[in-house]
């Protein structure tokens, strides 16, 4: 998205008069402003507060399960309304300017990855399942307890997991004694893996936004308001016309209509937008998931088409695959949770995520090495006063960042050689679902699997420990979940910040400032509402009676310690086959322009939650074909403002939804967004 969106000429006294204001108010024209901080402030709590009630009190939408927070996107809305709509009709100098704009979105991004499954909701069950599961019948007690550090978990001192679980009795304060040093160890990791996250992408920043001119999808939906904030009236002059209006009012008015059904059965309801059915064509093979998600569609209107192709032809083959190996029987023992449902699909598509994390990296290799040679040999050749660190600073972080955590990882018990692989595929993971959501704009991407999974069968249990195991287990919070990785939001922010060019290290220090408000506010928040309540009324599968979130990573983990095995060769077999056709579909497209399909979808595109949303990528894919087609470009940007329309006007619904709920329904909410 570039020129399209950008605010038509206006008349010279007018251009005139809004330079003379910009002089006037220099400093509001500086890019961080204490209002733009604040204003990014109050996205990041709001957004780790709101979220997590709405999923677990409420019942209602999932707000931050994806790597565009409908929370955030509503809030920013919201936002430039009041301030650039609204307000500047009485003050010009309450509009919003366009570096304020991107220091807000910043903020609101990068804070959001940590509220619910992001990170804080598996964190949480992690730290206190050990001693709050454990019965005769699992023989937790039996295989962990001698391994897990007194410092890793929390305990049951002072009746702090029984009222965490059943609710806080009346009279009672929480008792913070039992969760100082679990949270304060855990912290430490987690401040750790955010810090080492920004130093990689201060590194990569320059090679995919400026050298490589990546697309960067998701970020095409605020820049449509950042430039259009640039000039008089300080907002884009699409937002007055009809397009994105007719666009806004489809969704929004379906969502209002139904809201009406919350209240009479009689008022007759249009089907739920995400809802649909699986249609099973061929016996033994996985069924289609035939849902309709409006963002969805919206967001994949402003990716390249050869990879929305690539998307759904690599889901497809998925499908293929799998009925063929049912057919064949070809199958390997064990079964893992954050993985594909088939291992050898699950392998194969990490096998092709290494291998295109391999050639990412190789296609920076320049670059790295001028990074490197400016840090170690003093090189001026790399200007790096814009970047978010400056290089000396991310080279010498990520090296004792990445000291600590592997001093961590020994510590929790886990053997320095399992270590190092481990914390590499964590590393691995989190640059390739950065890369691949700069380049397919995919919100729901995560890896095909975890680095836990990963490790166990690549080194096999047979040459682990208990201890080390054990240790294993207490990481699926903090460094498990694939939604729990920070990468991405950065390198959206270096997208963002090249708007202007003369950040200094500002950008750096706004994103470590909305990821401690994020995670400290999240957590605690979340400790307070699991007291409150009790955590076995909270409806997500983290807390929730059944506690199916947090007692995986240990019962899965124990039944590799009962039965250990050699390193896997059948499932790194398809990691190799993976790689393999990876490399020559890389290759294909590299050599022939004719070359139909991106091959990024081949790393991902039959990993959960992505095959949930097929359907909507290839109906927007079909879309941006047939209007291509018909009317070339100019007919696709002038249609750029209705599937803006269609993506906020389905969020506003959304939230109008919960505000409802809130009122009227406060437990037994709506859930109509999110993909857990």
């Amino acid at each position: 998205m570039s020129s399209q969106f950008q605010t038509n000429n206006v008349p010279p006294g007018v251009e005139k008069s809004h330079r003379a204001h910009s002089a006037e108010n220099g400093k509001r024209s500086s890019g961080v402003t204490l209002r733009s901080v604040l204003l990014g402030l109050l996205i990041v709590v709001t957004v780790a507060t709101v979220s997590p009630y709405s999923q677990a009190v409420m019942r209602a939408s999932i707000m931050t399960a994806d790597h565009f927070s409908m929370a955030v996107a509503v809030l920013f809305f919201a936002m430039f309304i009041l301030f650039n709509v609204i307000l500047r009709t009485f003050r010009v100098a309450m509009a919003l300017t366009p570096q304020e704009l991107v220091v807000i979105f910043i903020m609101g991004m990068v804070g959001a990855g940590f509220a619910t499954n992001g990170f804080t909701a598996p964190f949480l069950s992690v730290i206190t399942s050990p001693y709050l599961n454990a019965t005769p019948e699992n023989r937790w007690a039996e295989f962990f307890y001698d391994h897990i550090p007194a410092w890793a978990a929390v305990h049951d001192t002072d009746n702090a997991l029984t009222w965490y679980r059943e609710g806080l009795p009346d009279g009672e304060s929480i008792p913070w004694r039992a969760w100082v040093l679990p949270l304060f160890w855990w912290f430490t990791m987690a401040a750790t893996l955010v810090f080492m996250s920004l130093c990689i992408m201060t590194i990569l920043r320059k090679q995919w936004v400026e050298n490589e001119r990546l697309v960067f999808p998701l970020m095409q939906v605020p820049l449509a308001f950042i430039q259009g904030a640039a000039e008089a009236p300080h907002y884009p002059r699409w937002l007055k016309g009809k397009m994105f209006w007719v666009g806004f009012l489809i969704p929004f008015g379906i969502l209002a209509w139904n809201i009406g059904g919350y209240f009479s059965t009689v008022l007759p309801q249009f089907p739920y937008l995400g809802a649909g059915a699986n249609i099973s064509l061929i016996r033994g093979y996985p069924a289609v998931i035939v849902q309709f998600y409006p963002s969805i569609v919206a967001i994949a209107y402003f990716v390249n088409l050869d990879i929305l192709a690539g998307l759904w032809f690599f889901y497809l083959v998925g499908i293929l695959q799998i009925g063929l190996f049912n057919e064949f029987g070809i199958t390997s023992p064990g079964y893992d949770n954050y993985s594909s449902e088939h291992s050898a699909v699950g392998w194969q598509n990490m096998g092709a995520f290494c291998l295109l994390v391999a050639w990412v990296l190789w296609r920076a290799r320049h670059h790295i090495f001028a990074v490197l040679k400016h840090t170690f040999r003093r090189s001026d050749e790399l200007d790096d006063s814009d970047e978010f660190l400056s290089y000396r600073t991310a080279i010498y972080g990520l090296m004792i960042g990445a000291v600590y955590s592997l001093t961590f990882l020994t510590q929790l018990g886990i053997s320095l050689p399992v270590a190092c692989v481990f914390l590499a595929m964590v590393f691995i993971i989190y640059i390739g679902t950065a890369r691949i959501i700069a380049e397919s704009g995919v919100a729901f991407v995560r890896g095909p699997m975890i680095a836990q999974v990963f490790t166990f069968y690549s080194v096999g249990t047979e040459n682990m420990s208990n201890q080390t195991m054990s240790g294993m287990a207490m990481t699926y919070g903090a460094m498990g979940e694939i939604k729990s990785n920070w990468m991405p939001p950065m390198a959206q922010a270096g997208k963002l910040s090249e708007q202007r060019k003369d950040w200094g290290r500002s950008i750096g220090w706004v994103i470590l400032l909305a990821s401690a408000a994020g995670l400290f506010t999240s957590v605690f928040w979340t400790i307070y509402m699991a007291y409150d309540y009790g955590a076995k009324q909270l409806a997500d599968w983290w807390f929730m009676q059944t506690n199916i979130g947090a007692k995986i990573p240990f019962d899965q983990t124990l039944t590799k310690m009962k039965d250990p095995f050699p390193p896997d060769t059948f499932r790194l077999f398809f990691f190799g086959v993976g790689s393999a056709f990876m490399f020559l579909f890389m290759t294909l497209r590299a050599r022939f322009a004719w070359w139909p399909v991106h091959p990024l979808g081949f790393a991902f595109a039959y990993a959960h939650p992505l095959r949930v949303l097929m359907v909507s990528v290839f109906f927007s894919w079909l879309i941006k074909r047939t209007l291509l087609w018909i009317g070339g470009t100019e007919l696709y940007r002038k249609a750029q403002p209705f599937f803006l329309g269609l993506l906020f006007g389905y969020f506003c619904g959304a939230a109008l939804s919960l505000i409802v709920d809130l009122i009227w329904f406060p437990q037994a909410g709506h859930r109509i967004y999110g993909i857990d």
